[in-house]
């Protein structure tokens, strides 16, 4: 049973600031979200069916600091993002790509690893995915 196409792209509108450690950045401004996969009141993407999903992550600095993020799958660390900006008037930008295999229902998030530390927005910062391939070999659960 083919669920539909699942394509998500949002935007952070506001600066994020003094962001906790381990925060999940919440990309609040929502593009595109056919399969309604991304919840941007959380930050979370939560797989509709099992296959292969690409994201992408593009985040621009907040002057004069220096941050990490790493990409989680459920709990599970997947990848770093470092963002370095050693002048309070300059600006810097990083981007990643992952591929992963979901199983229904697991979820991807970007967290902040520094406690204390600034993001940009004004949807300079940005979060997309999309489902590349459905994997059929997983079996439905009734009732679910």
């Amino acid at each position: 049973m083919i669920e539909g196409p699942v394509a998500f792209f949002a935007t952070l509108t506001s600066h994020v600031t003094h962001a906790g450690r381990n925060q999940t950045i919440a990309f609040d401004r929502v593009v595109t979200n056919v399969g309604n996969a991304y919840n941007p009141h959380v930050g979370v993407v939560t797989a509709p069916v099992s296959g292969i999903y690409v994201f992408s992550v593009s985040l621009l600095s907040y002057p004069g600091h220096k941050t990490h993020y790493q990409l989680y799958k459920n709990n599970d660390f997947v990848s770093n993002i470092y963002l370095h900006t050693p002048s309070a008037s300059d600006y810097e930008t990083t981007s990643q790509t992952a591929v992963l295999q979901l199983v229904k229902g697991d979820d991807v998030t970007l967290r902040n690893v520094d406690g204390d530390e600034s993001l940009h927005g004004v949807n300079y910062s940005t979060f997309a995915g999309f489902l590349v391939w459905e994997d059929f070999s997983q079996p439905a659960v009734v009732g679910k």
